[in-house]
């Protein structure tokens, strides 16, 4: 998670985030802020799928459900190494009831219905695909030799970045501080 936070110059000046909150905001509003980033892989041979879910499961409940993913594969992404596959029109039917892949994971499912046709997107290496929150979405398994990995950026309107914020949902950000301060902790003692 976060990734953002350990660029040199920034975010603030990063061609890419400006250029996907300009996309944000074109459509849907100008208030889209950025709101996290974070690096997906998926290894070589990886048997694991990620389940059916819409990302808004995972988020609190806030009154302003927009929210756009920005998927960049950093590597082809095919149907053989778990490119996205997407539901057609499902960010329009409603938030759908999610439950934990198992007892005490943080991976969230929910299942599809008959209706839902469900379809590959493959997306070449510096591409990417855009999805709301509510958009049923799926990667398959890696049967390829190779790893795929994405990078992802999520923006919403600035209110809600906010409001997460003043909820402490801030999606991992809180966890790096303490991460970082034990690191430079542990660096001291070592020189």
């Amino acid at each position: 998670m976060w990734p953002s936070v350990y660029m040199e110059k920034g975010r603030d000046q990063s061609v890419l985030h400006k250029k996907v909150v300009e996309i944000a905001q074109a459509l849907l509003g100008d208030d889209m802020a950025f709101d996290f980033d974070m690096i997906i892989a998926k290894e070589a041979g990886s048997l694991v799928e990620t389940p059916w879910h819409q990302d808004e499961s995972y988020w609190p409940d806030l009154p302003d459900k927009r929210a756009l993913s920005f998927w960049f594969p950093i590597v082809d992404a095919s149907v053989d190494n778990g490119c996205m596959w997407f539901v057609s029109g499902s960010h329009k039917t409603g938030l759908r009831t999610h439950r934990p892949v198992k007892q005490g994971k943080h991976v969230m499912m929910t299942d599809l219905e008959e209706t839902d046709d469900g379809q590959p997107a493959p997306v070449n290496a510096g591409g990417c695909t855009i999805h709301t929150g509510r958009t049923l979405h799926y990667t398959g398994e890696n049967s390829s030799a190779l790893p795929r990995q994405v990078y992802i950026i999520n923006c919403r309107p600035a209110a809600m970045v906010e409001e997460e914020r003043r909820q402490k949902f801030d999606h991992g950000l809180a966890g790096l501080d303490s991460i970082e301060l034990k690191a430079k902790l542990v660096n001291k003692q070592v020189k």
